[in-house]
């Protein structure tokens, strides 16, 4: 089986970085953060959920925020 971030599931931003218009542009981002058993710790809105903080919806795995 292949590694998946635990947060993964119910994450406002994995589903919306899989359903989005902009899904060529913002897919990198899952491969980078939430399927790499390397990087996915690196994931600001994981590393906030580990804190116990609930990340804010449009938290782009790299610390940006996604612009509408």
């Amino acid at each position: 089986m292949s590694f998946r971030c635990k947060y993964m599931e119910g994450c406002p931003m994995y589903n919306y970085l899989t359903t989005a218009v902009r899904i060529i542009q913002l897919q990198p981002y899952v491969k980078e953060y939430c399927l790499s058993e390397d990087h996915y710790e690196e994931c600001a809105r994981y590393k906030m959920r580990a804190e116990g903080k609930i990340p804010p919806d449009n938290l782009l795995p790299n610390g940006t925020v996604l612009k509408a």
